[in-house]
């Protein structure tokens, strides 16, 4: 455990001292800080895993896009997002990016934080599934996988306040055109407390962790409020994880 520790812990440095990023056609700039973000920055932009929305997202002609973006971890998919759409031509577009862990939040914010994106981008920390109240998220080596855990369960967390994310969005009746969630489990809750703004949501995705929450009852009510499943972009039965399209179209 103390070597795998010291390794990761040389690795990182090592990313540190490369200072490895690359600017894209866009404009945006994209950072590997860690063994975390390289591993991240594959699954997004190597391997375009989640790249399979943006037919549906740009299936018709879009009008201030507003994407919303639950779990957000360091940026990357906000980054991919915005990239797609500066590279469509869409100028006045909005992200709302949601991450749960402080020490992510931090380097979210951080790496959102480009002159290209001035106006269009805000970032929070907080949680999302419950509208109030408070929840421990646990602290892992790397920056994914953090999830909401019991009080009193024997793991470093942090206490995170909840958002109730339509206090995010001012105008009540505004289109959201794509709802991005990974909130580690906790999407149950979201689906069952967000009915209304769901009914806003044009395209969605969202990974399910089946070890947390009824997959088949998230599905169901998202059939219930209009997004229709489209099919899983991936699946990894080890984890008991699936991320899957849903689209109004």
């Amino acid at each position: 455990m103390l070597i795998r520790r010291l390794k990761n812990h040389y690795r990182n440095r090592i990313w540190t001292f490369l200072k490895a990023k690359w600017k894209l056609r866009s404009g945006l700039v994209v950072r590997i800080e860690s063994d975390s973000d390289w591993f991240v920055f594959n699954e997004v932009f190597t391997n375009k895993e989640y790249d399979a929305i943006f037919s549906f997202l740009f299936s018709s002609p879009l009008r201030d896009p507003l994407i919303i973006d639950l779990g957000a971890n360091v940026g990357y998919f906000s980054l991919r997002v915005a990239d797609e759409l500066i590279m469509s031509q869409y100028k006045d577009f909005r992200i709302i990016a949601l991450e749960g862990t402080p020490v992510n939040y931090h380097i979210l914010s951080r790496r959102l934080d480009q002159s290209v994106l001035k106006n269009r981008i805000e970032s929070f920390c907080g949680l999302a599934g419950h509208k109030t109240g408070d929840g421990k998220i646990a602290r892992t080596a790397m920056h994914f996988g953090h999830s909401v855990v019991e009080s009193g369960t024997a793991v470093k967390a942090d206490t995170v306040k909840y958002i109730n994310i339509d206090d995010l969005i001012p105008n009540s009746t505004e289109r959201i055109a794509l709802l991005k969630c990974d909130i580690e489990g906790s999407e149950e809750i979201f689906i069952l407390n967000y009915s209304d703004l769901l009914r806003k949501v044009d395209n969605a995705v969202f990974e399910f962790h089946a070890t947390s929450c009824n997959v088949e009852n998230c599905r169901s009510h998202l059939r219930q409020v209009g997004l229709i499943s489209k099919g899983i972009l991936k699946e990894e039965k080890e984890y008991n994880t699936c991320v899957e399209i849903f689209s109004r179209i």
